[in-house]
């Protein structure tokens, strides 16, 4: 049987340009005398919709192209993800009834589950964890069983069609069917059993993260191998977001052999349309016209992950110019680079905006930068505008009030930073009908080390999810395997991190940051990615018997060399926690949307409320025991 597995790039929200591009595929598969064609889940509606869902006319439309696709199918059988939906039953909040389901298209008509009378078939599980949140809008086959009062496995039959003279038995799962391992139901070893099956359709809509794409080879390599059923994996490429974290889909589709063995079908980042013949007899795939870049270092694979989702986003949202404040840092130079890689150097505008805390060093760099990318450069200073502010604000007298401002060292420093991104980059984007970025990293937002209106302003934060040695390590692989030459600039990659607002922040006295990168970003990092998340009680504990660095990830003896007394441990820990849990929370959910790559994003997928810091009874009797020893006698 010849098969061909579309890995497409599917538009959420918008079934109309995927019907488009799905009837497209089909035609280059007729005309290449396919007779199957297989497309990723959710396909037609997409799959991170919000509450749209919710809507009858949403819904109504992605029937009226569920019927234009089957009309297709005379001559193809087309299989497709997309909303199933039971008008005379509701979901659990007394809507429609919805699925997520597959549909099989043969000769013009829906193929029947016997079991569930439904022409498709129902995903079984449902993630409900990070930015997942399926069961808000979709009833899943353990729910319809319960409703009956049987098993899923009662409620599935393998999908069946006649093929030359044989039956065709495909099995289907639906994403996170295979990720069953933390469940209590796993779907494709139970239904395996329930059926016979030639092989296994696994539809998914599965988002990039860093390390994902091994993971997901191990967990079909071995249901392949566990089952003794060969595998279709498609999923699509894209973009979709959940309007605080935006989403690359990689595609990666593949084919799993009952051996477990591997053949890749679809690029990382690409759509693609592979065929191949499918032998019945030796449960086999051979593909046809596939070329697959080789393994790539990890990144790279960031590189090309973070370029992909920037490029869909401008292209999605029509965004033809961007705006980027150069401070002559690190951030800055990355966004720059990235922006202009998409954009075009001649689109990106690139502005520095010194004070007099501004070093020569990082004007220069900045402006340097500006050449070696060849984008447009302007200087505007800011140095008149926030002494007027100052002298404004000093001069203030309320009417009816005694309360005096007082313009601390602090205000002062938020003061540039407002007047560079809500006055300057604002009203030029707005005069160049462009936008302008968020440069903050994943550290700084972690610890709130941005300024609300001011560099924490932008439409898009492409460096939100990358902790500051990864902002270093790409910025370098930039320079060395993607430019072979120096385009961010040395004096960039090698001056202290700061924001230089003030004196304290001298950078040709190497004053900068108060964060230890090298430390922080891997202490931050157990607070928000771990999957057992940590505290400062698990951290203190660590400290005391000397496993904190290997709990954290960071270099050995790191810790005691930053901090050799318990006391001064303790302040640190406790400066930043409070900061994580405090303030940076309300400037967090404040921020723009955050380009997501790793697991756990800030956003719909680090989930917080903005409450304070708090510490456990058991982290604040250890605390005393430690500074107040005599109070244990």
């Amino acid at each position: 049987m010849k098969i061909a597995v579309a890995q497409i790039k599917v538009i959420s929200s918008n079934s109309k340009v995927n019907f488009e591009l799905m009837q497209k595929q089909v035609e280059i598969a007729v005309k290449n005398q396919i007779e199957c064609i297989i497309f990723p889940e959710m396909c037609l509606p997409g799959y991170f919709n919000g509450d749209k869902w919710e809507q009858t006319a949403f819904l109504k439309e992605c029937e009226y192209f569920h019927e234009k696709l089957c009309k297709l199918s005379l001559n193809i059988v087309i299989i497709f993800g997309s909303v199933g939906i039971d008008w005379d039953k509701k979901n659990e909040d007394g809507r429609v009834r919805k699925y997520n389901a597959v549909y099989f298209a043969v000769n013009g008509l829906f193929l029947i589950n016997k079991k569930t009378e439904y022409p498709f078939w129902i995903k079984t599980l449902q993630p409900n964890y990070r930015e997942f949140d399926d069961s808000r809008h979709f009833y899943d086959l353990r729910k319809l069983a319960f409703e009956k009062q049987c098993s899923p496995c009662d409620l599935y039959q393998a999908a069946v069609f006649k093929f030359k003279n044989r039956k065709v038995r495909i099995g289907v799962s639906i994403c996170e069917d295979a990720w069953s391992h933390d469940y209590s139901f796993s779907p494709l070893s139970s239904f395996a059993q329930c059926d016979e099956h030639d092989f296994f359709v696994n539809l998914s809509a599965s988002p990039y993260t860093l390390n994902k794409r091994k993971k997901r080879e191990d967990v079909f390599n071995s249901i392949a191998k566990n089952i003794n059923i060969p595998i279709f994996y498609v999923n699509c490429v894209g973009i979709q977001n959940n309007g605080k974290n935006i989403y690359g889909f990689d595609g990666s589709s593949a084919f799993y052999s009952v051996h477990g063995s591997l053949i890749k079908l679809g690029d990382f980042f690409r759509e693609s349309l592979i065929f191949g013949e499918f032998d019945f007899s030796k449960k086999v795939f051979l593909p046809e016209n596939y070329k697959i870049t080789d393994d790539i270092v990890q990144i790279e694979e960031i590189r090309i992950a973070l370029e992909y989702i920037l490029r869909e986003c401008l292209l999605e949202w029509k965004i033809n110019h961007v705006v980027i404040g150069v401070s002559g840092g690190i951030d800055s130079a990355l966004s720059a680079v990235l922006f202009s890689r998409v954009l075009g150097s001649e689109n990106v505008y690139l502005v520095n905006m010194p004070s007099k805390f501004n070093s020569i060093l990082t004007i220069s760099a900045a402006k340097k930068l500006a050449e070696n990318l060849k984008c447009p450069y302007a200087s505007l200073d800011i140095e008149k505008s926030i002494l007027y502010t100052d002298s404004q604000i000093r001069e203030l007298n309320f009417e009816r009030s005694q309360l005096v401002p007082k313009l601390t060292e602090l205000v002062f420093e938020n003061i540039q930073s407002r007047d560079r991104g809500s006055r300057l980059l604002a009203a030029l984007t707005a005069s160049l009908g462009a936008v302008f970025s968020c440069n903050a990293n994943k550290t700084e937002l972690t610890v709130g080390y941005s300024t609300l209106y001011g560099d924490l302003a932008g439409f898009l934060c492409p460096l939100g999810d990358l902790w500051k040695f990864y902002v270093y390590e790409l910025a370098k692989h930039y320079n060395e395997n993607i430019y072979h030459k120096q385009i961010i600039p040395n004096d960039t990659l090698n001056v202290i991190p700061s924001a230089e607002l003030s004196n304290n922040q001298n950078v040709m006295e190497n004053k900068g940051d108060p964060i230890q990168y090298l430390y922080h970003d891997f202490l931050f990092r157990s607070w928000v990615e771990h999957w057992d998340r940590k505290t400062p009680e698990d951290c203190l504990r660590a400290y005391l018997d000397n496993t904190l660095d290997s709990l954290i990830g960071c270099k050995a003896g790191l810790s005691k060399e930053l901090f050799p007394t318990v006391d001064l441990f303790i302040s640190d820990l406790e400066r930043w926690w409070q900061n994580y849990q405090g303030l940076a929370a309300f400037k967090r959910v404040q921020s723009p949307p955050i380009v997501s790559i790793t697991k756990r994003a800030f956003g719909y997928d680090h989930r917080e409320n903005i409450c304070g810091a708090t510490f456990t009874e058991t982290y604040i009797n250890l605390k005393k025991s430690l500074l107040n020893p005599e109070n244990n006698i």
